[in-house]
């Protein structure tokens, strides 16, 4: 018999407060490795150039590195953090730093971002390349460094970045809450998504991956958790454990996204979906679906190297499938306001 917290849980599904992440050239993975997962896709995209800052601000990489390290290094949830604040921009516009705007009915004010850090940190970093090379570095640019750096400080192998984005001069509230997966969507929702904003389904799985590190609030996990746990698609022990923590904590009780293995960027999200572990419905829908399982299954029976190469690419597909560039947007002089 239920306990009246437990019946309780069950009938309160608040809104959904997500606060950990959620992540081309050649086929496949890169690095050597042969999988059978479908070809990435190859987008040039005009305006962007490895060498984009050799001359102007050569430091650029060098300021956003060691800035992210030293933060991720005082707060190792940070990486996970500015994993998910680069895929919130991506989301609405592309990556664009329309995220960052601080004003009133901007993308930081939507529900959508109520859980969204890492503004301080990309606000410190452009303040220094602004003393160094004024008017040079894009938000946008400097969002997209801080991803990739964020991302390797926790295991993800280096990936090389394109530049030359410019930031976007409008950033709406109401766009991010309509825009951004907020973990209710079908996969059919979410491959539609993904599509649409020049991406593939295994970029969508791979993408999926940054949940093995970060957080979610018990507000996220709720919705629906009595449903999984009657139809059988979540594990009994993990579910009693679920219905447990968050009724004695309340919706703002966080709950590590991969309890196995949390501070590791390894394959074991993927592990737990086949176990019937995964902590939010999205994920373990992934797992069900037949244009996403078979993924699913590679990245969670092929080893930790297979993920963290192809999550690197498709990080950096993630950079480069919706841009401004030339004269289609500016160069903020502060990330928190257009010019």
């Amino acid at each position: 018999m239920r306990s009246p917290a437990a019946v309780n849980l069950c009938l309160a599904l608040p809104a959904f407060l997500l606060v950990a992440s959620a992540a081309a050239n050649g086929n496949g993975y890169g690095g050597g490795h042969e999988t059978n997962l479908m070809p990435a896709y190859q987008r040039p995209v005009d305006g962007l150039d490895s060498g984009y800052y050799s001359k102007s601000c050569w430091e650029m990489e060098a300021i956003v590195q060691r800035a992210v390290r030293k933060a991720v290094g005082a707060d190792r949830t940070l990486a996970a953090s500015l994993i998910r604040l680069f895929f919130h921009d991506f989301a609405v516009r592309g990556t664009d730093a329309s995220v960052l705007v601080d004003s009133p009915g901007s993308e930081k004010h939507a529900d959508a971002s109520k859980t969204l850090r890492g503004f301080e940190l990309i606000e410190a970093i452009k303040t220094e390349l602004e003393a160094k090379c004024k008017n040079t570095v894009s938000c946008a640019d400097i969002l997209t460094a801080a991803a990739r750096d964020a991302a390797t400080t926790v295991g993800v192998p280096y990936w090389s970045l394109r530049y030359g984005r410019k930031d976007g001069k409008e950033s709406r509230e109401e766009e991010a809450d309509r825009h951004v997966p907020m973990g209710r969507e079908s996969v059919t929702d979410l491959i539609a998504f993904f599509e649409s904003n020049g991406l593939n389904i295994v970029d969508l799985v791979a993408l999926s991956g940054a949940h093995t590190i970060g957080r979610a609030t018990c507000g996220a996990v709720k919705p629906g958790l009595c449903d999984r746990r009657r139809d059988g698609s979540l594990d009994r022990q993990y579910g009693d454990f679920l219905q447990r923590k968050c009724s004695a904590g309340g919706d703002a009780e966080y709950v590590e996204l991969d309890g196995e293995t949390p501070t590791a960027f390894d394959n074991q999200h993927y592990k737990n979906l086949m176990r019937g572990k995964g902590l939010l419905p999205t994920d373990q829908k992934l797992l069900r679906d037949s244009r996403t399982a078979d993924f699913v299954r590679s990245f969670a029976n092929q080893g930790s190297q297979i993920f963290v190469h192809q999550f690197a690419q498709s990080m950096r597909h993630l950079g480069e499938a919706q841009v401004l560039t030339g004269d289609e947007g500016e160069v903020r002089r502060k990330c928190s306001a257009v010019n």
